[in-house]
């Protein structure tokens, strides 16, 4: 039950930003590359080879650049809630990267040796097993160190805020949104708004109601609805999916993904507050819970 519990745990989607993850599948390649040169961690027999070992260790470092790219960019398009990543997911996903990194390492045997068995189960077996051997570095230690790096960080974070008190004046302000079909335009009562959330074309506002919630669904963007709140410095944008009345805030907790804001009179979820807007965060929560 423990282990489920860590592997549930938020973790930051790092994927978002393709030319980034580029940048550090080859940064990776190099150090795998430096790695398996100096160190000559496997057995080869130079007799089979078709071309310098040299070459061989460079393919082999390669091969996982476009392979991860490939899976990484699929899965970009793939994953729509982001904040609904976790150790476990990324864990998953890195373990499938790896076993494709040694079928493509398998498939290219024969550019490489002139072994007959070239396409048995051994070799496919010792190809998989070779990448796992690199890559089980980055699965048992560099994610639990980074998990636990980034909870301590923004739990850190964390003790410069407190939820003490209600700031908010504007009480009994109404606001007109304006959205992109006038006829379907509407009043957004400051007071009772919870949140905003992205729902594909469409936008969700929860608003709180005395012994209830409602839920409207409105066609706008999520840029359209918070930048006719700029006026309003408690109406503040957590996350590329969120954006939230500060005053509903009860309690924050931090994990690897950022902050996880806890609302008054709602417990359906949890708001992310994103990595990138930590910081932000924190300086204009303090600074209204100040004034």
């Amino acid at each position: 039950m423990k282990i489920e519990a860590y592997i549930k745990q938020p973790y930051p989607f790092y994927y978002e930003e393709l030319k980034r993850v580029f940048l550090l599948l080859c940064f990776v390649a190099i150090a795998s590359f430096i790695f398996t040169y100096l160190f000559q961690p496997f057995v080869v027999n130079v007799e089979e080879h078709k071309i310098d070992n040299l070459w061989i260790i460079a393919l082999h470092s390669v091969i996982p650049i476009p392979t991860a790219f490939a899976y990484l960019f699929l899965l970009k398009k793939t994953i729509k809630n982001i904040e609904n990543w976790t150790l476990g997911k990324e864990f998953l996903h890195l373990t499938i990267i790896l076993l494709l990194i040694g079928f493509v390492s398998f498939f290219i045997r024969d550019f490489i040796y002139t072994n007959p068995d070239n396409w048995s189960f051994r070799y496919l077996w010792e190809e998989i097993r070779n990448t796992f051997l690199v890559g089980i570095l980055l699965l048992i230690i560099i994610l639990p160190l980074n998990l636990h790096r980034l909870i301590i960080k923004h739990s850190n974070g964390l003790k410069k805020l407190s939820v003490t008190q209600q700031y908010i004046n504007d009480n009994n302000t109404t606001i007109q949104i304006i959205t992109p079909i006038i006829e379907e335009s509407f009043e957004l009562n400051i007071q009772t708004f919870l949140y905003a959330k992205v729902d594909s074309n469409y936008l969700e506002i929860f608003y709180d109601y005395p012994n209830d919630n409602k839920r409207d669904l409105k066609r706008l963007t999520l840029k359209e609805f918070a930048d006719q709140l700029k006026s309003y410095p408690f109406i503040f944008k957590t996350h590329r999916s969120f954006v939230l009345n500060l005053n509903a805030i009860e309690s924050i907790s931090g994990n690897a993904q950022g902050y996880a804001l806890h609302l008054k009179n709602y417990s359906k979820r949890t708001i992310p507050v994103s990595r990138s807007k930590v910081e932000e965060f924190n300086q204009i929560y303090t600074n209204l819970k100040n004034d």
